[in-house]
Parts: structure tokens; C-alpha cells; sequence
């Protein structure tokens, strides 16, 4: 419950596996109410609400503000294709988008700021592209910008925080990678084993090759202020009991050139992982007595994510406690940047996150600027090749046309500005 007592009201923005399954999630919660879904396809919204238990005739579609006003007021449920809604209707605490789409993401997240409620970002596309510059005007306008808990930024943070909390040094923050890698995997190759999981062949491209990992671990940079080791990260294959050893310095036997930086893992997965020290005699003796092992690096395991599941408890702290579970307090640490997939030809729409034609790789911030690269999540429907670009092209600003009108073009050139 909020302070006064009352449910928190929700609106939720996409429909699709994570955004069905919070809606099936919060039905089960006193303290919270899906009162509007917003999704390009109102009968899917309604099929995720009846399936959450909410009968058919408590739900009402509309696309007008006086009507879902009204809709609200008289304890009904909207369902809706217009997205103004989620942040104008007033009995709305808290917009929670599920697109997992950047540019659409940015239009949300800037409006819902402005008229001063919450936003839970299941977006990580976009918090890893202007994540600082939203972050930067929530914290203006009185409310929280966050990621969720449940999706591997948000469990690193968890882990991170209770580390710091112990006084215990970060070296390594990392998460498992759930499915193979193949930085040219296509749609057409997925669609069958996308169809079995009841994923798009988009969203499943882009697990598999690798730009869902970098941007990931892009949430986590600006969070805690670590970079990748090397472009892309090592990426090795470690269990947990090899995972201290793996991830030590190259002097020590290790594969690292430094701490405090990001990885991920396949043999880690489905979890999150950090790896901490200290240099205090009594914290080593305690953590051999623990079973930690020998030292001087340690192991802090959590060996699951739990995606929209963790999402409330999100949700709860910050609509009650104000209080992000992920936000980008250090800026824009690093950028995953596009490398082509394929040759792609002058006037070809490079199309982003999951297509055929690009996937991201993570690099720092300060490079990105210094060669004027594009990030993956700058890609809007838009952004067109201006000169041929062989495959593995790291692509850099100069060889493609974006859309400069749109907002998160818009707020990218701010944040930049801005220098956050």
C-alpha cells in the first residue's frame, strides 16, 4: 500500500511475454492494480487481462482521455492503443513499459517524467542509450526513472548493493549468458525456436547474438561506474567453481587486464555473479571460516533471475520508498555500439536491435565520442546508410543518416551536451 492507504495504480505499455506476465504477476497483489494496458493490439490486452482473472466486463477499451477518465473513476479496467494515456490520465501512479523498443521508449519515458509519475523501465534498450538524461530529469520533476530487479542489471545491482552495505570491494560485475552466441544470427534462422518460446524472432536475435548481453551489462557501466575489460567483453566460459580463478588478473593467472569492470559468462547462466575482496584480515579469516575459500577474491552468487516475477518489488519501492532498484547514477559510463552483421548497401535502413543487419557490442563512452560511433539503440526505422559498410564494420556516425527529430535522438544530443 502507498502511505494514504491506497493501491497503487498502474499502467502498463506492451503486451507481450514480460508484459503478460506482470499483469498475471500484480493480479495476486492487494497493493497494486493494472488499471490501464496499452498495446497495439487491444484484443491481446484483453486476452492478458481475462487470463490475470479480471472479467471481461469490469474491461473497457478506449483511446480517449474524458472517457478513460471515467472508465478509471468507476473502478473499470482501460484497455488501449493510445499511449498518451499511461502518463495523462490522473488516477495513474506509475507507467511501467514493457515494449523493449528504444525510440518508443524514450517517447514514453520523457512524457510520463513531465507529468510527474513514476516510470519502471523494463526498457534496458533504451536506459542504456539515454538512461543519464532521463535519470537527470526524474530526479527534477520529484520521481523515480528505474529498472526493474528482476532482469540481469537490476539483480547485479542487488548484489552490488549488498556488497557495498558489507563494505566489501567490487572487482567484477557479470551475468550469465542463457543462450549461445552467434554475432550473425538471423530472424529466419530463430523463428522456429523463437515460435516454441513464444518470443519474436526479433527479441530471440538479439539474446543470441550478443546485443542483449552488451546492453545489459551498458545498464550496469552507468549504474556502478565499471567498463568492459575489452571490447565486448572476454565472454568465457567458467562455472562456480572455477568463476574466482577465471576472473583474476593476467599477472595472478586470470584473463583480466583490471578490475572493476563487466563481463558475462554462458556457464553462469541463468544467474548474476560478482566477485568482491577486502583488505581486512578478519573479513578474509570470516569468509574461509564460511566457505568462501582461501581469498583474497570471493564469489557472490545469485543463480537465478526471475524477470517480470521481481518487478512489484520494484514497482513498490519506487512508487512507496522512492528508491530505484537500477538508474544510472554514474552517466553514461559506456555505449554498445553497431557493428554490421552483413555488407550493408548505400540507402539500406540498418533497422537495429535483433534484425539481420547489425548487432552491438559493448566499448566506454570516452571511445564511442573519440570515433563518433553509433549506438545500437540510436537506430530508429529511420536511419539509412549513406555509403556501403562492409560486414564487421564498427559504424561510426559519418556513414549513416539518423533521425534527428525523433526523442531519443533528441535526448541523446542533450544528455551529450550535458556531458552526463
Amino acid at each position: 500500500m502507498r502511505d494514504n492507504g491506497e493501491s497503487i495504480k498502474l499502467a502498463i505499455i506492451g503486451c507481450g511475454k514480460m508484459g503478460g506476465s506482470l499483469i498475471s504477476q500484480l493480479s495476486k497483489l492487494d497493493a497494486m492494480e493494472v488499471k490501464l494496458v496499452v498495446d497495439r493490439n487491444p484484443r491481446k490486452a484483453i486476452k492478458a487481462l481475462t487470463q490475470a482473472g479480471i472479467s471481461e466486463d469490469k474491461i473497457i477499451y478506449t483511446d480517449d482521455y474524458n472517457e478513460g477518465y471515467e472508465v478509471l473513476e468507476k473502478g473499470y479496467v482501460a484497455v488501449s492503443t493510445n499511449y498518451r494515456l499511461s502518463y495523462k490520465l490522473l488516477q495513474i501512479n506509475a507507467v511501467v513499459d514493457c515494449t523493449g523498443n528504444p525510440p518508443f521508449g524514450a517517447v514514453i519515458a520523457r512524457k510520463t517524467i513531465q507529468y510527474h509519475k513514476h516510470m519502471i523501465s523494463f526498457n534496458v534498450e533504451c536506459e542504456a542509450t539515454v538512461g543519464p538524461v532521463l535519470h537527470d530529469m526524474a530526479k527534477k520533476a520529484g520521481v523515480v526513472y528505474t529498472g526493474i530487479l528482476g532482469d540481469e542489471p537490476g539483480a547485479i545491482m542487488e548484489l552490488v548493493d549488498n556488497a557495498y552495505g558489507m563494505g566489501l570491494e567490487v572487482l567484477v560485475a557479470a551475468k550469465g549468458k542463457n543462450n549461445p552466441l552467434n554475432n550473425y544470427a538471423t530472424n529466419e534462422e530463430l523463428e522456429a525456436e523463437a515460435n516454441s518460446k513464444k518470443l519474436s524472432p526479433r527479441m530471440l536475435t538479439s539474446f543470441v547474438d550478443g546485443t542483449n548481453t552488451m546492453i545489459e551489462l551498458n545498464s550496469v557501466c552507468n549504474a556502478i561506474g565499471f567498463l568492459p575489460d575489452t571490447f565486448g567483453c572476454h565472454g568465457i566460459t567458467t562455472s562456480p567453481d572455477k568463476v574466482v580463478e577465471d576472473f583474476k588478473l593476467k599477472r595472478d593467472g586470470g584473463i583480466l587486464n583490471s578490475y572493476g569492470v563487466v563481463d558475462f559468462s554462458p556457464g553462469m547462466a541463468p544467474g548474476v555473479f560478482i566477485i568482491v575482496t577486502s583488505d581486512q584480515e578478519d573479513v578474509r579469516d570470516l569468509m574461509k571460516f564460511l566457505g568462501f575459500g582461501d581469498g583474497p577474491n570471493y564469489l557472490l552468487y545469485r543463480p537465478y533471475h526471475l524477470t517480470s516475477l521481481e518487478a512489484p518489488i520494484t514497482i513498490f519501492n519506487a512508487v512507496v520508498e522512492n528508491e530505484p532498484t537500477i538508474a544510472p547514477i554514474h552517466g553514461q559510463v559506456a555505449d554498445t555500439v553497431t557493428i554490421a552483421k552483413r555488407d550493408i548497401k548505400k540507402g539500406e535502413k540498418l533497422d537495429g536491435i535483433g534484425s539481420n543487419k547489425v548487432f552491438g557490442k559493448l566499448t566506454s563512452h570516452a571511445r564511442s565520442l573519440e570515433e563518433d560511433l553509433l549506438p545500437i539503440g540510436l537506430i530508429t526505422p529511420k536511419t539509412e546508410a549513406i555509403v556501403d559498410i562492409p560486414k564487421d564494420t564498427v559504424i561510426d556516425m559519418s556513414m549513416v543518416k539518423i533521425d534527428e527529430k525523433a526523442t531519443i535522438t533528441r535526448l541523446r544530443r542533450r544528455q551529450n551536451s550535458m556531458k552526463l
